[in-house]
């Protein structure tokens, strides 16, 4: 299981470069790019049907169709770059390293009492999810926070794999259409955060008022 193997570090080394990352346009780029290594996983895990069909609405999903309303978002409100972080970029890497490494720490004490086809996937699933999470509260732009909520639900898919030959796919079908249903209204959102404030940085919410 070497491929599966380096798959899943891919898959976590893209997520660190997001968070080193102040371009909007890379930053889909790259999610774009871990979404693609994420749909090949099950396809390793469990060659089959089902993994074969989960591989597909995952790479039309995040591969094509999410990319492309992000890339739209960006030229309907004309923004490229994130902009002064939360924490800075350097302290966001340094934090997302020892998150990863907490991580493989957490990872090692437990106890799962299903077959593991690697030893690198619970690790890696909880890594992914750690640094969705920071890009999530470290980032101001709305597009980056959203793109840091799918990076954390690529965390959850990836463990979600350990149960994939009992997953029911209509239910994994239903999570992603519910995930592409939350961004196309994202989209909306940050479409008029920008019409009302001209820009698309969420903390002008604190100046909304009933």
């Amino acid at each position: 299981m070497i491929w599966l193997d380096m798959c899943l570090i891919a898959i976590v080394f893209m997520g660190v470069i997001v968070l080193g990352n102040n371009r909007l346009r890379t930053t889909i780029q790259l999610f774009a790019a871990q979404s693609f290594l994420l749909c090949l996983v099950p396809i390793m895990i469990l060659p089959g049907f089902h993994a074969g069909i989960l591989a597909l609405e995952t790479f039309v999903l995040k591969v094509v169709l999410m990319p492309l309303v992000f890339f739209w978002a960006i030229r309907h409100v004309s923004i490229r770059r994130e902009g002064q972080p939360l924490i800075s970029y350097g302290h966001t890497l340094l934090l997302g390293g020892v998150l990863i490494a907490g991580s493989f720490l957490i990872s090692a004490r437990l106890d799962l009492p299903v077959k593991i086809s690697s030893n690198l996937l619970v690790p890696c699933a909880f890594s992914v999810i750690m640094i969705g999470f920071l890009l999530l509260v470290t980032r101001f732009k709305a597009i980056t926070q959203i793109i840091g909520y799918l990076v954390m639900e690529n965390g959850i898919f990836l463990f979600a794999l350990l149960l994939l030959e009992k997953t029911p796919l209509l239910v994994e079908m239903g999570i992603l259409l519910d995930i592409f249903v939350g961004v196309l209204i994202m989209g909306v959102i940050v479409n008029q955060i920008n019409q009302e404030f001209g820009s698309a940085s969420t903390v002008n919410l604190v100046n909304l008022k009933e």
